[in-house]
Formats: C-alpha cells, structure tokens, sequence
C-alpha cells in the first residue's frame, strides 16, 4: 500500500479554510483557532500537511512541559536557538516573530497547562501571529475557564468521523481496491470514525485481495476477515 497518499477529506477542506483565513488576521485583532475531534480522525495529518504548503511553525506539545522547556522548544522552531532561561525565550520569540503573520499550529494542545496556553496568547498578542490550537474532542469548552483566552477563539473546527466515502476514495488511491459501497459504510462504522483504524484495515484487506486476486471488495470480504471483531 503506498504511505504517501494524502486524501483531501471534508475535515481535511474545513481546516484548510479556517487556517488560511487565521494566516490573515490582522494585528490586534482576535486570531486563535482550535481544531478538535476524537484521536485518529486525522487531525495531525491534516494540519502537517497545511504546514508543509504554506510554512510557520509546528509543534507537538511533550506531557509535562514546564513553561521553561515549553518556551524553549517555541523559541528554538521559531529560531533554530534554545535560550537559556525563559525571559530569554520570550524575547527570542517576540523578536522572530514581530508582525510576521507566522502561522503557530500546537499539536496536542490539550495537553497543555492553561498557564502555557495563556504564553500562547501573549505571543498572539504581542506579535499578530496566528495560534491553532488541535486537542481531543470537549477542549474547546474547556478554554472557557480563561475568557481572556477564550474571546480570542474566532473559529473552531470539528472533526467529523471518516465517511463511506472517504473510505472509499482512500482504498482506491492508496492501494487500488474498489470497496464496494455498502462495504465503505461498513468500514466506517467498524472503524468509529477513525481514519487511523480505517488505514490498517485496509493494510488487511489489501493482503486479502491479493490472495484472493482480485482488487474487488465487497461486504463479504469485511466479514470474512472478521475485522473489528474482538
């Protein structure tokens, strides 16, 4: 099956409108993002994707991050440098990113201690950069704690779980099957939405067809395979 096939999903269009029009806000005006859904509906994938096309910076969030080390690592993907203390981190950061309009996209923001998220809207503020903030499904309501960081959120995108045909057009582009309809539909529920589970069933059904040469699959063969059975 070939790894390099990326699939402009639904998800995938909703989030490149909101990070593109977020790479267009104006200094001084609220421009912090959040892209959420439940893990493995393609969130990461998306969002590197978009960061490839059109630059800025991104960052996986490590549990635990003190604001040190988490300044320290924004500092060194916005500089290549990792300043010794954190004020030194921040006027690293501030500096590099003065009214550069860089788009700053922070993977696994849930994870983060709300202190490190308010970091972030300092750096939005003082700077005119874009955040996107991507967490698990309910991070959104959870940034309600912190109105100041709150009332700077003008988008947030849900993603939604893989459809029938998502499944359908991923089959064929990644390794040539043709899933039947009702087949796709079955995929997709077996899989709850997510499109990592999707990937490896049909790393399965794949070797199915081989060995059954053909490049056909219909429901029969999902239940054949007893995929997402215990």
């Amino acid at each position: 099956m070939r790894r390099d096939i990326f699939i402009a999903t639904g998800n995938v269009a909703k989030l490149r409108k909101s990070l593109s029009a977020l790479s267009d806000t104006e200094r001084g005006r609220p421009g912090i993002g959040v892209i959420q859904g439940e893990a493995g509906r393609g969130k990461t994938m998306a969002a590197k994707e978009w960061h490839t096309v059109n630059g800025g910076i991104f960052l996986r969030v490590l549990e635990g991050w003190s604001q040190f080390g988490f300044l320290q690592e924004l500092a060194f993907e916005a500089t290549g440098d990792r300043p010794g203390n954190t004020a030194k981190c921040r006027t690293s950061i501030m500096s590099a990113l003065n009214e550069s309009h860089t788009a700053i996209i922070v993977d696994e923001a849930d994870r983060l201690h709300m202190g490190r998220i308010e970091d972030l809207r300092d750096v939005h503020d003082m700077t005119g950069c874009p955040v996107i903030l991507i967490g698990e499904e309910g991070f959104y309501p959870k940034l309600h704690a912190r109105r100041r960081v709150h009332s700077r959120v003008v988008d947030v995108v849900n993603f939604d779980p893989i459809s029938a045909e998502d499944v359908m057009l991923f089959a064929m582009q990644a390794a040539a099957l043709e899933v039947t309809p009702e087949a796709c539909h079955k995929l997709a529920l077996l899989a709850k939405g997510s499109f990592r589970v999707v990937y490896g069933y049909i790393l399965h059904l794949e070797d199915y067809a081989k060995a059954q040469n053909t490049n056909t699959i219909d429901a029969k063969a999902v239940e054949a395979l007893r995929i997402g059975r215990a």
